[in-house]
């Protein structure tokens, strides 16, 4: 069967291109070997950090900025919260020495971005916060970035959301099928997408595959995508309830000396019994989507405890516990591109642990690139050919 466009992928980026082209008159097909949204790649987890001055570079800014518009439109459409603005506060011991997904100046890079922008924020300084948010452990030196309209995304749902959009629109989704290969066809004018029962051709196919983008790429490009496993932890909070809602504890991203010193969090949104919930982050030992370890150890609890309670004021009661997948390219930087050769295979790996707050943009980036083979954002900095061959 033929489709204009076929969506390999229904994660984060998928599910929102497909509610983009389900806006056009454009025959769509999206297809996924799960059923979205589900608990085994990297959009789970009840939430996700979005802010609007981007510590990776303010390329992303525009981007992000759009996402917002986007999440507000569909909570209209849909009458579901998916993004709480809770505001955000992030901070270090250094505004210059602050590691963090391949910026080696995050904070720095942040408050640029701010001011470039126009984006409302606060500089503060260690007693500033202190005063503020007494939830955390200070070492007496720290300088933060407060932004109030940074917050949450609610990634399960939002992909609920445009997935449905997108079905109620005229798309047609495949669940539960595993696509084995994307190629083009023998004229190099469009694709054929196998799966082991089925072969659908399109003009255009979208890899937005997340943790098994590999296993459609050429082996010269293969290793440019790196897969680490990355644990999330519910802890108890150690002061009272009230001081970890949403009004009173913003999310947080608490910077160190290198990128593995970053810890994440979330005011409480589960009730007085829910714990707060507080990311890590690890690039030493890479996994595979297929391999990955999906338990957490009583002892990886226990040694992420030790380290967690030196900045945030929380008890030894792990409530529960996740792991999740990041893809991370060398520079930790997007790619949406074309694959080499053939401009009708659409790549999208907006990855580095830092892409779910942009997907909702990138979605309708990825329908303007289907359509017309460009688009008003700005992606130079995310080609692939940036890291050769």
């Amino acid at each position: 069967m033929s489709y204009d466009v076929i969506i390999v992928g229904l994660g984060a980026v998928g599910s929102a291109t497909a509610y983009q082209l389900s806006s056009t008159t454009k025959k769509v097909l999206g297809i996924d070997q799960f059923e979205p949204p589900h608990t085994l790649g990297s959009s789970h987890g009840d939430t996700r950090i979005t802010r609007q001055a981007i510590g990776e570079g303010s390329h992303y800014v525009p981007i992000v900025l759009r996402s917002h518009e986007i999440w507000r439109e569909l909570e209209l459409k849909v009458n579901t919260e998916l993004f709480n603005q809770c505001g955000g506060l992030i901070f270090g011991t250094n505004l210059k020495n602050t590691p963090a997904h391949g910026s080696a100046s995050f904070l720095d890079v942040t408050l640029a971005a701010a001011n470039e922008f126009g984006i409302e924020h606060q500089v503060l300084e260690c007693q500033e916060m202190q005063k503020q948010y007494p939830q955390f452990h200070y070492q007496g030196t720290e300088i933060g970035y407060f932004e109030p309209g940074a917050g949450f995304i609610r990634p399960e749902k939002c992909i609920e959301a445009q997935l449905k959009l997108a079905k109620q629109n005229g798309v047609e989704l495949q669940l539960n099928k595993k696509v084995v290969s994307i190629e083009p066809n023998s004229s190099n004018d469009g694709v054929v997408v196998k799966t082991s029962t089925d072969t659908w051709e399109a003009e255009c196919a979208i890899i937005s595959a997340g943790a098994w983008v590999s296993e459609f790429l050429p082996e010269s490009y293969k290793r440019f995508f790196k897969i680490y496993r990355q644990l999330l932890f519910w802890f108890e909070h150690e002061l009272p309830y009230e001081t970890f809602v949403g009004e009173q504890f913003p999310i947080f991203i608490r910077l160190g000396e290198t990128a593995e010193d970053l810890l994440y969090g979330f005011p409480a949104i589960d009730g007085k019994n829910g714990g707060i919930k507080i990311g890590t982050e690890q690039y030493l030992d890479s996994c595979t989507a297929d391999t990955i370890d999906r338990n957490v150890s009583a002892d990886e609890i226990e040694q992420y405890f030790k380290r967690i309670t030196q900045h945030l004021k929380v008890k030894n009661n792990c409530i529960k516990s996740a792991a999740c997948l990041y893809t991370v390219t060398p520079d930790y930087g997007f790619v949406i591109d074309t694959m080499p050769e053939h401009p009708q295979i659409l790549l999208a790996s907006p990855c580095s642990g830092h892409g779910f707050k942009h997907s909702a943009a990138i979605g309708q980036i990825l329908k303007e690139l289907a359509l017309n083979q460009k688009t008003d954002f700005d992606i130079s900095a995310f080609s692939l050919s940036r890291f050769g061959e």
